[in-house]
């Protein structure tokens, strides 16, 4: 996790494996369910898994998308002040109960949540262009360019930007505060449009 902070405001940008296991799945079990909403494009990944059941994926993708909304509704506020605030969803690995109204879908789950669990982070990532490592802090400077427009401070405000390694150019919204954020976006001349009409908009 990284925050992008002052007195007054905060951003948090976060990777997080409880989004990157079902996007994994969608991935690895070929399940046919689009970009669209609160669905983000295909995993960057490079090599593709292979499926554990070829040809079985389009019969995962009611259970799958409920599988999403669910992992979403988990992200949506109020949020943990600090790792020690924050509480564990019940139904996670290694059971995955709050899959039991998709047996099919558990039992893939189950069984390649160990195989998800080893994977290097840099695996999901091989296929998304790299960031330019000369801009490590678009967030603050993209405030301090609101704030030199307005001519005052920014008014406190606080935005969660959830990291997704996916092959995607839409920023997401999950409520007003947190936003589903494609790695390959976060940092590039779109991104910054786009913060600071919201940070315009917030300050």
């Amino acid at each position: 996790m990284r925050f992008a902070e002052s007195e007054s405001w905060s951003i948090s940008i976060r990777s997080n494996s409880q989004l990157e296991l079902p996007l994994w799945v969608r991935a690895a079990e070929r399940i046919p369910v689009p970009a669209g909403g609160l669905v983000p494009g295909p995993l960057g990944i490079d090599p593709l898994p292979a499926p554990s059941v070829p040809g079985a994926g389009e019969a995962l993708a009611e259970g799958w998308l409920a599988w999403w909304r669910m992992t979403l509704d988990i992200h949506l506020p109020p949020r943990p002040k600090s790792p020690e605030e924050f509480v564990p969803p019940p139904g996670g690995p290694p059971d995955f109960s709050e899959l039991a109204a998709h047996p099919q879908l558990r039992r893939v789950v189950t069984a390649r949540w160990p195989e998800f669990r080893e994977l290097p982070s840099e695996a999901m990532r091989a296929a998304l262009p790299q960031p330019d490592p000369g801009d490590r802090n678009p967030d603050g400077a993209v405030v301090a360019a609101v704030e030199a427009e307005l001519g005052h401070r920014a008014a406190p405000f606080e935005l969660q930007l959830l990291l997704l390694p996916v092959i995607d150019e839409e920023i997401r919204s999950l409520g007003s505060h947190t936003f589903l954020v494609p790695t390959r976006v976060y940092g590039s001349e779109a991104y910054k449009r786009w913060l600071h009409r919201l940070v315009r908009a917030l300050a």
